[in-house]
């Protein structure tokens, strides 16, 4: 009796197990594949970045990103800008090949805070909006954001200043995220009308790091990641400088006589500079005198002079002037189009910054003079 009892249970067991081992191989199978589903959802998470000050040049860079397919890019716009590009999407032509966002896939936000925290951020104002810098990228980080400030003149320290709300005494240091670097563009690029940039010349832009955070005892970390993240695109250069004040002085080199030439006699554009002698003579006097600055700033940081600017770099500067045709300079535009003028940062800093290293720059003096003449007149602040 006993003998039968466990002959039967044995048999019921091995039916249980039988008809159950199959059943937990599949919870083990779906578990398997859900904790490798979440691992490779984890790898494969996709960078994200803001382009806030989505022009001529935030545009460019940020459609170029886009075209990667390999970044999720959020433009922030305003006005006319924000409500063509929503409804006819954004169309950048280009000499380097055309890039063209339908609606259903350009993410545009007029409203930063609708944008979400993000990898990194393209802060692409012009200087005369710097003091909105806060209130336009706060929001959009954490503690392992990275930001690039491709923006004309001096505006790397004040820049970090402004996120954490130091004074101009203060030695800036960064802890709203995990870096902040200078961005240099060597392009020509102007909005054409609501919803459509235009790419006529060049577009080399370099990177330099001008703070990091403390989260970060390897600073070449930064280096990795921004050479990282532009490495996917095409159609115009990209390099990393280690040293950013040399390449802020470098983009000045450009910056200082041509932007300024053009907007001291009352917005004429770079051929007439190149083309004629006496403003030709003029851009190289003014070159001369940047150079003097950036040299003797380097020097008072103790750089090597193997970083100093020279003729090769003069140089370079004019041939690329002498190529760009009937461009219209940045500052020339906001003359003629009565907006505010980028003055302080792009222009005045450079004489003050020569006023403090006691170098005599009377040319880029009185030039800058007339600038702000302008700039007074029409009231372009």
């Amino acid at each position: 009796m006993v003998y039968t009892f466990l002959i039967i249970s044995i048999t019921y067991l091995a039916v249980c197990i039988a008809w159950t081992a199959p059943a937990l191989g599949q919870r083990r199978t779906l578990t398997q594949k859900a904790i490798f589903a979440s691992s490779a959802e984890s790898e494969m998470k996709t960078t994200t970045i803001a382009i806030v000050g989505s022009g001529a040049v935030g545009c460019y860079y940020g459609a170029r990103l886009w075209e990667t397919k390999e970044y999720m890019v959020k433009f922030l716009m305003r006005g006319e800008h924000f409500t063509a590009s929503k409804e006819k999407g954004l169309n950048v032509t280009s000499v380097a090949g055309d890039i063209y966002i339908p609606p259903k896939e350009l993410l545009a936000y007029d409203k930063v805070e609708s944008m979400g925290k993000v990898d990194w951020v393209i802060l692409s104002l012009k200087s005369t909006s710097i003091e909105a810098t806060p209130s336009l990228i706060l929001p959009l980080l954490h503690e392992n954001s990275r930001v690039i400030a491709i923006m004309n003149g001096l505006v790397d320290d004040d820049i970090v200043r402004l996120l954490e709300g130091q004074d101009d005494a203060d030695e800036p240091i960064l802890t709203q995220c995990a870096a902040v670097y200078g961005g240099m563009a060597f392009l020509c690029s102007n909005r054409k009308s609501p919803g459509h940039i235009d790419h006529s010349y060049a577009g080399k832009l370099t990177a330099s790091l001008s703070r990091s955070s403390n989260l970060y005892t390897d600073v070449n970390v930064h280096k990795d990641a921004i050479i990282s993240l532009w490495k996917p695109t095409k159609g115009f250069e990209f390099s990393y400088d280690g040293n950013l004040v040399r390449a802020r002085w470098l983009k000045n080199l450009w910056n200082l006589p041509f932007n300024g030439i053009s907007v001291a006699m009352n917005g004429i554009t770079v051929d007439m500079i190149v083309t004629d002698p006496g403003l030709r003579k003029l851009a190289f006097k003014v070159m001369d005198e940047t150079i003097q600055i950036a040299n003797s700033d380097l020097a008072l940081r103790g750089c090597s002079t193997d970083d100093y600017l020279g003729v090769m770099e003069k140089k370079a500067m004019m041939e690329l002037s002498d190529n760009m045709g009937p461009y219209k300079t940045s500052t020339m535009l906001d003359l003629v189009n009565r907006k505010p003028m980028e003055v302080k940062y792009l222009f005045r800093k450079a004489v003050d910054r020569a006023n403090e290293l006691n170098v005599s720059t009377p040319i880029l003096d009185t030039l800058v003079n007339q600038i702000e003449f302008l700039q007074r007149i029409h009231n372009l602040y």
